[in-house]
């Protein structure tokens, strides 16, 4: 079990408190806060008792019991400086730690020591935070079962049925099932999320799955139809080069360089025919020309026997002699021209029929020729064709075996997507079983689960500790609770009744015999226990005489038995003797107020 142990507290600038600060020691016994407002003709009330109870209230969380504004906290003469000092001790595991909480306003600041060392958070809410849960104790918690403010606080029975849930839930430290039960339905959401994403992966990888498959098969038929052409057109191509190769032949450039040397030889002959025939018509023509002249120069010779052809001079027998020879001369030189001119034209015919030979061998090796360059020039073809498809061929087996790659690719796909498959299929079966144990602890830690067993357990000894100290208090009732937190109540005629059907003291003795209970399960679940308690106006309304002994013995049991400080304010004279007449006296802390400012007195009878 936690202990807290209240040791101290000093009370600076804080509402009606001055300067001067009021210090409280938080000693065993049963103690009296009272005073007299001088203010007010001696007054009890205004004085600033429930100043002690805000201040402490303040320190731990940050605010007063009255829910203060700030700049309302502040001493309103002093308008600054406001501090409140809380020594406290915390044993935990046989192991005690000091602590003291110095919380200020005008300037805002929350300081925490641990055992002297300045162990401060870095802001007021997380040192705030830090001293709760140190505390292990809420607001609403604290304002019930550490300090009880009559006039300033709704007491339990008074609350709306999920205020006392809530608060119950606290007293007995359920609030863990509630925080475990929401923890556990976010954390069941985020897994149904996952589990529905998963789902719908699962069916995204599934058709996927059938999409490659169907694609696979769409696949295969066209990539058979093209496999079966492409092996039709390797087959083709092969049968063609079989046939190219076959008709190819191996060209001899030294018969091609041959025939175009006789080819040119020919032309040469041809050549030199074309100049014997070109001298032999020019000789036949000069030969024609001189017998032309001849002829002419016969046909004046004799024309005139009388006279010479040539000086016109009458012609002796001697001339004519002569002429006659000259005459003879002639006709045998146009003879012997004639001759020649019969030699030349039967050598013309003779080159003419040469030149026609050439001609012809000309052709006919120019037929070779072109023979053998179209053979050439087709070989050539045939030999590109020839590389062509063998190219064909080479591309033709890439492609038939690209088209086995590109299955084994479908495949690989299939079988990733089927490995995805599989891996989903175990993530869901695992978040499905994840999903199963998540029911079965929010079952167990839901109303209807472990909770509502440990809340039976837990109200049995409640109601027992209620009834005990209704019973301790003469009420003429008996109030119990069920697991849904609903009270009933019965009065003294077994009538069932509510808790504003009775008068302002019965139901005083109603809210404390229900502090008093709370605070014992605080003991017994082994939470934590604090030596420390502050009860305000508790005596001084509703209660009567008796009623107000029942109450102070109750207490009086409660310091005995747990060694407490409690602290009860009131405004009553007789109250101030209340702390002495039991066997561990307290003191009374007597207040008094002037002028506005509240300060500790020294209490005289």
């Amino acid at each position: 079990m936690k202990n807290v142990f209240f040791k101290k507290i000093s009370v600076k600038n804080f509402l009606s408190v001055g300067e001067e600060p009021v210090v409280v020691d938080f000693k065993p016994g049963l103690h009296i806060i009272t005073g007299t407002n001088r203010d007010k003709q001696d007054r009890r009330n205004g004085v600033g008792k429930s100043t002690i109870a805000d201040a402490i209230h303040f320190a731990v969380f940050g605010s007063t019991m009255r829910e203060l504004k700030k700049e309302n906290i502040v001493n309103n003469l002093i308008g600054k400086g406001c501090e409140v000092v809380l020594d406290f001790s915390v044993n935990d595991s046989e192991k005690t730690t000091d602590y003291r909480i110095v919380r200020m306003l005008e300037p805002s600041k929350c300081y925490l020591y641990i055992n002297g060392n300045d162990e401060t958070r870095d802001t007021i809410n997380n040192t705030t935070e830090f001293v709760c849960k140190l505390l292990n104790t809420s607001q609403e918690v604290f304002q019930n079962c550490v300090i009880m403010t009559v006039n300033n606080t709704v007491p339990f029975m008074g609350k709306k049925k999920l205020e006392k849930r809530k608060f119950i839930e606290g007293i007995f430290n359920l609030e863990v099932f509630s925080k475990m039960l929401n923890e556990l339905r976010s954390e069941h959401n985020e897994v149904k999320k996952d589990f529905e994403v998963k789902t719908g992966r699962h069916e995204e990888v599934e058709n996927a799955v059938n999409t490659h498959v169907s694609s696979k098969n769409k696949f295969i038929t066209a990539q058979k139809e093209k496999r079966e052409k492409y092996l039709k057109r390797q087959d083709d191509n092969s049968e063609e080069l079989k046939v190219l190769k076959d008709k190819s032949f191996n060209t001899n450039e030294d018969e091609i360089k041959t025939i175009k040397a006789s080819i040119q030889q020919v032309e040469d002959n041809i050549d030199s025919c074309d100049a014997k025939l070109t001298v032999i018509d020019k000789g036949i023509t000069e030969h024609e020309t001189e017998i032309k002249f001849k002829a002419q120069t016969l046909s004046k010779i004799g024309t005139d026997e009388e006279t010479c052809p040539v000086c016109l001079k009458p012609m002796s027998e001697h001339d004519r002699e002569k002429i006659d020879s000259e005459i003879g001369n002639i006709k045998t030189e146009i003879v012997n021209i004639k001759k020649k001119i019969e030699d030349s034209q039967r050598n013309l015919e003779t080159v003419k029929l040469l030149k026609d030979k050439l001609r012809q061998s000309k052709y006919s090796q120019t037929e070779t020729l072109n023979e053998h360059v179209l053979k050439i020039a087709q070989n050539e073809q045939d030999v590109s064709r020839i590389k062509q498809l063998e190219e064909w061929n080479t591309t033709l087996v890439q492609d038939i075996e690209q088209i086995k790659n590109e299955t084994d690719q479908f495949d690989t796909a299939i079988q990733e997507a089927e490995a995805r498959l599989d891996n989903l299929k175990n993530d869901i079966e695992g978040v499905k079983h994840r999903l199963g144990i998540l029911d079965v602890v929010k079952f167990i830690v839901s109303e209807e689960g472990v909770k509502s067993y440990i809340v039976r357990k837990i109200l049995q000894v409640f109601n027992h500790k209620l009834a005990y100290y209704l019973k301790k208090m003469d009420a003429n009732c008996i109030c119990m609770f069920n697991e849904y937190f609903e009270e009933e109540i019965i009065d003294e005629k077994g009538k069932i009744c509510s808790y504003f059907n009775f008068s302002g003291a019965e139901r005083k003795n109603i809210d404390l015999a229900c502090l008093f209970a709370f605070m014992d399960i605080r003991r017994l679940q082994g939470n934590v226990a604090y030596n420390f308690s502050v009860y305000d106006e508790l005596l001084d309304s509703s209660l009567d005489e008796s009623g107000v002994d029942l109450v102070v013995s109750l207490l009086k049991e409660r310091v005995d038995k747990y060694n407490e400080c409690i602290m009860v304010i009131s405004h009553r004279k007789e109250s101030s003797k209340i702390a002495s007449h039991y066997k561990n006296p307290g003191e009374v802390i007597y207040l008094e107020k002037s002028k506005g400012i509240t300060r500790r007195v020294e209490f005289t009878e």
